[in-house]
Parts: structure tokens; C-alpha cells; sequence
């Protein structure tokens, strides 16, 4: 029986950043190979500065690496311009960061919607409402539709992002310090509930953090020190 495709496959990928003039190149990632099946959920550690959120924003197209291939779906990221890039980035892939993002003239529902604007019909539809509103249901903010985010706690503001993220039923959900703004007992709530989501909506999870207790959630838990990742099986690269 043939392997499954992985959704997200890294292929010795490295990043690179310009320094002042003269002081050459600054190596972050360094010849990463990854493979992420449809369904996990994996949590990537390591110590500040150690390039978490840049590998982040490579799986999530936010940026493109100094060498190497990032995979999503079987297709080659590389290959994309920057308009098929963003239809990728609204179609396939949600973001959770550690500040919500909210927009604060907007309801708790209009925030949630944002992102079905981007598609071709120009509106979100009666389809798209009744799912964030059977999201914000889930998450426990049912009752705060009509709230503005200025209306609402840490906790229930990051709950609304997580829906946000969710709404155009991505194939990739990356959360970057999703807890890191929140205090112990909302940062506990909102680990328990992006685990419960990836079960419940068959969305893979890739959480970048420093909460051992969030890390501890996640089926895989990866290392990236000195530009390198690592697990229980060594370096991968």
C-alpha cells in the first residue's frame, strides 16, 4: 500500500537575512527536511531568536526560503506568483498569532468573516455565516456575536481569532504563541481547544511556543536550535 502524500513537506530548506553593509548574510534556517502528515498536530520549541516564526512563515507562504522546497498539498510552493500565493494563503491555510488581530469596529461575527471576502463571489454567504456561527458556538462565544472585541477578555479574543482562522476550512492551521498573551488559565482553555479542533475539523496544527504545557499537547514535538530542527530522532536535514 503507497505512503499518503504528506501535506507539508520542507526540502533542505535555509533561510537567509541580509546584515548591515559589509557584515554578510545571517543564517536562520539551515537545510531543513520536514514532513508533516494530513492530521498531526506538531508543536515546534526552541530558545528566542532561534528562527521558530520564520520557519513558521515559510510553511505558511509568508515568505519564500534562500534555497530549498516547501510543499503543500503536492504542489510546490516555489512555483506560485504572489496572487496564487494569497488565494493559497485565504483557501488552504489559517493563522492564529499571539495578538489577535481583531478588527475593533467589527463584531465578534464580522471578524470571523474577514476572510470569506477574499472569494470570488465577494461575500460571505448564508454558508459561511452559519458556520462561523456554529464555530463561535463550539468555542463558547455564542452569545457574543453582536460583541466587539474591546467588549471581550484575552481568552474569548483568541477564541475568536482561532475561528477566524478557521472559517475558509483550511488544510493547515499554524498558530504562532497562540498562548503567550493570555494568563495561565486562558492559555490552558485555549491548548485544550486547539487540540479538541484539530480532531474535530480534520485540520492539521502546527504550534510554534515556549509553553511546555502546550507543547506537551501535540502529537510531535520538534526542536529548532541553532538553525537546525530536531526530535527524538536527531537532527532533520
Amino acid at each position: 500500500m503507497a505512503t499518503p502524500e504528506p501535506l507539508l513537506r520542507l526540502v533542505r530548506v535555509s533561510k537567509q537575512f541580509d546584515t548591515a553593509e559589509g557584515a554578510g548574510a545571517l543564517a536562520v534556517l539551515r537545510d531543513i527536511t520536514l514532513e508533516i502528515a494530513a492530521g498531526e498536530s506538531v508543536a515546534v520549541v526552541g530558545p528566542s531568536g532561534s528562527g521558530k516564526s520564520t520557519l513558521l512563515n515559510l510553511m505558511g507562504a509568508l515568505d519564500r526560503p534562500t534555497s530549498g522546497e516547501v510543499w503543500l498539498g503536492g504542489q510546490d510552493l516555489q512555483d506560485l506568483g504572489e496572487h496564487a500565493l494569497a488565494a493559497v494563503r485565504n483557501r488552504q491555510l489559517g493563522f492564529v498569532f499571539q495578538s489577535h488581530h481583531l478588527l475593533p469596529h467589527c463584531t465578534v461575527l464580522e471578524n470571523v468573516l474577514v476572510p470569506t471576502l477574499a472569494h470570488p463571489d465577494g461575500g460571505a454567504g448564508r454558508e459561511a455565516e452559519e458556520r462561523g456561527r456554529l464555530l463561535l458556538e463550539r468555542v463558547g462565544l455564542g452569545r457574543r456575536l453582536g460583541h466587539r472585541p474591546g467588549q471581550l477578555s484575552g481568552g474569548e479574543r483568541q477564541r475568536v481569532a482561532v475561528v477566524r482562522a478557521l472559517i475558509n476550512r483550511p488544510k493547515l492551521l499554524l498558530a504562532d504563541e497562540p498562548t503567550g498573551a493570555l494568563d495561565r488559565g486562558s492559555a490552558a482553555e485555549l491548548g485544550r481547544l486547539l487540540v479538541e479542533l484539530n480532531r474535530e475539523q480534520a485540520v492539521t496544527l502546527v504550534v510554534v511556543t515556549h509553553a511546555p504545557d502546550l507543547a506537551r499537547q501535540m502529537g510531535r514535538v520538534l526542536e529548532l536550535r541553532d538553525g537546525r530542527l530536531t526530535d527524538g530522532e536527531g537532527p532533520r536535514g
